[in-house]
């Protein structure tokens, strides 16, 4: 199961892009997700097409991409703020958008507000 805790330690565990896309697993999204969610490798892009073409997720260039991981039910693939979760078992598509934390600037604003 994916909790919350588990979605943190991908996003630092995945913090960095490799160095190349070949360094990525790709082969595990066409083991076990590439049939139910009619995967497209080309040009250097991967297509979701379980996701409709006007989702920002649909087509996501391999140089984007973080991390491709493993779960009991799922294959996750990471980004920089978001992860893709990908059903083994059916179409489902989950997306957890990383929440951007207040700068420090956006603090003190939010503070000086409050007192007025």
């Amino acid at each position: 199961m994916v909790t919350k805790k588990v979605i943190e330690s991908l996003y630092k565990m995945c913090k960095n892009r490799p160095e190349s896309p070949d360094d990525l697993d790709i082969a595990l999204l066409f083991e076990d997700v590439a049939d139910k969610h009619a995967l497209m490798l080309d040009e250097g892009y991967l297509t979701i097409n379980s996701l409709p073409p006007d989702n920002p997720f649909h087509r996501i260039a391999l140089k984007r991409i973080h991390g491709i991981i493993n779960f009991e039910e799922d294959v996750a693939i990471a980004l920089h703020s978001s992860i893709i979760f990908l059903s083994k078992k059916d179409s489902r598509v989950n997306i957890h958008i990383k929440q951007q934390k207040p700068s420090f600037m956006d603090r003190i604003r939010y503070s000086l507000s409050k007192g007025e």
